[in-house]
């Protein structure tokens, strides 16, 4: 079973304007206010809460840093959406060799919970993709 999405699907949903899609941005918080794929939430790792996830000792609700509305959304419809993970190292990421990545410890503890997660094939700063940039 494919664990991937490409960057044509992602973008033929957002054009579809799919609401049943939720995409979590594993990057730094400081990439993440720069610029990111419209919509996306930003999960924040600390090396602490990341030995905690590695662990099983860590609510996934409390990985999203963003907003406490993003933290309800997100323990909303992780469940019921179909969730896409990405970082600025995802088209070099697969499930062999990311097992120790936050994008790799989340897709394996989202699926693990029963989500239908998956990871973005390809850099995610293609010019295809929409972005939000925010004014410095």
């Amino acid at each position: 079973m494919a664990i991937s999405k490409s960057v044509a699907w992602l973008n033929e949903q957002l054009e579809m304007g799919n609401d049943r899609l939720l995409l979590m941005d594993c990057r730094p918080q400081e990439l993440y206010e720069s610029s990111h794929i419209e919509s996306a939430i930003n999960v924040a790792i600390p090396g602490i809460m990341l030995r905690r996830l590695q662990k099983g000792n860590l609510p996934l609700r409390s990985l999203v840093a963003s907003s406490e509305e993003d933290r309800e959304r997100f323990a909303r419809r992780c469940g019921t959406d179909t969730v896409v993970l990405y970082d600025e190292h995802s088209r070099d990421w697969n499930e062999n060799t990311g097992g120790e990545s936050v994008l790799g410890l989340l897709l394996k503890r989202l699926k693990d919970e029963g989500c239908k997660a998956f990871y973005l094939e390809g850099e995610k700063g293609r010019p295809e993709l929409r972005e939000r940039s925010l004014p410095g």
